[in-house]
């Protein structure tokens, strides 16, 4: 009996440690765009994950960047896609700016390789700052003879899986107690 409650109170104390970590890395918002290598006129597709703002949140926020061919792009929120926290998550598409912009010394003329980013702000209660997210990407010329197929097969597609830090935390807590029951029992079997 003793056993059983040592090995209970040290899940509750994992999972409550887990727990408390996971709403510390939920607070910020998070972006990702991807691919993260792109070719001159190709396009990425930006996502980010926003906090609750306790109030309706807006239909679109703006990322920009100096890559993007017009600057800025809206991202449209994804309806019914909120993270298990509550937040809002917001999709959109950009195109690169073409190469001869790259050569031409705009925007920002670099090498054959370059570091971008797309920044922005989530949506917070009125009267308040957003709240500022960032992503990078790279643009590269090398080898590159056009954009290739714009729209392949999209297999997987569908939010199946995510890097979703709740998800990823909950599911290392699930596993751990498992493990322990598993542990508990062969023990007690062995007495």
């Amino acid at each position: 009996m003793r056993r059983t409650v040592r090995a209970l109170s040290a899940t509750a104390l994992t999972a409550v440690a887990l727990g408390v970590t996971a709403g510390v890395a939920v607070a910020n918002p998070s972006a990702e765009v991807t691919p993260r290598i792109v070719a001159p006129g190709g396009t990425v597709t930006v996502s980010v994950l926003c906090e609750p703002s306790g109030g309706t949140p807006p239909d679109t926020i703006e990322a920009e960047s100096k890559a993007f061919e017009h600057g800025a792009v809206q991202l449209r929120r994804a309806k019914g896609e909120e993270d298990t926290a509550g937040g809002p998550v917001y999709s959109g598409t950009a195109r690169i700016a073409p190469a001869a912009d790259f050569e031409a010394g705009g925007p920002d003329s670099a090498g054959r390789t370059s570091e971008w980013t797309v920044d922005g702000a989530c949506p917070v209660a009125p009267g308040a700052q957003g709240k500022p997210w960032s992503a990078s990407f790279t643009v590269t010329r090398e080898h590159s003879r056009g954009t290739g197929v714009q729209h392949g097969v999209r297999a997987g597609e569908g939010g199946a899986f995510n890097d979703s830090t709740v998800a990823l935390v909950t599911g290392g807590v699930l596993i751990a107690g498992a493990l322990g029951a598993a542990v508990h029992r062969l023990r007690r079997r062995e007495q």
